[in-house]
């Protein structure tokens, strides 16, 4: 469930981590642009900001929605910056509309939320779909917190239609699974 961008031997997050891993307040910040999909972006002229696709987020709305001042905003941001492998990375992140919250009560389809026993084991999400699409259902939508980002990453899955009691039984009784929530 978890990232890797393989750099000469090395992670993505092992640069992250040697940038920003001693500032827990940067951290934060750089932790919060990854789950939202903010990305680190060329304005004009050699001037860079945060966006959310191509709407630009202010430092200040950013850093009291983190809870930090708004200066460490400013700060991550240059970092990002003058580093050309961090800078490649936030530069391509997109945000993700989440159609859980609204889809099983608006749309009539069905959302399920996976709680791992352990979110870096291969084959959750795998087991899951494959016991969802052997059942005929089309899957919508997956999106899955990551193990490095979230402290408690679970995994959300749209369908098609609401699933039945036995496919959910079904996905319960998966290894790895420790808990299901039905949206």
């Amino acid at each position: 469930m978890g990232f890797r961008m393989e750099l000469n031997g090395g992670n993505m997050w092992d640069v992250i981590n040697n940038a920003f891993g001693k500032y827990h307040s940067q951290l934060t910040v750089v932790k919060y642009l990854m789950n939202y999909g903010f990305s680190v972006k060329e304005k004009y002229d050699n001037e860079f900001g945060i966006f959310c696709g191509s709407v630009e987020v202010r430092s200040n709305s950013l850093a009291m929605s983190v809870g930090v001042d708004k200066r460490v905003v400013i700060q991550v941001v240059t970092k990002i910056v003058n580093d050309k492998t961090l800078l490649g990375f936030f530069s391509k992140l997109t945000a993700i509309a989440d159609l859980s919250s609204a889809s099983s009560k608006l749309m009539n389809l069905g959302v399920i939320e996976i709680i791992p026993e352990d979110a870096t084991k291969p084959g959750i999400i795998s087991n899951a779909l494959k016991i969802i699409a052997d059942s005929g259902v089309g899957i919508r939508q997956v999106i899955v917190q990551d193990p490095i980002i979230t402290e408690e990453p679970r995994a959300k899955i749209v369908t098609d239609t609401p699933l039945s009691p036995e496919i959910i039984s079904k996905i319960k009784q998966s290894p790895c699974i420790k808990g299901l929530i039905i949206l």
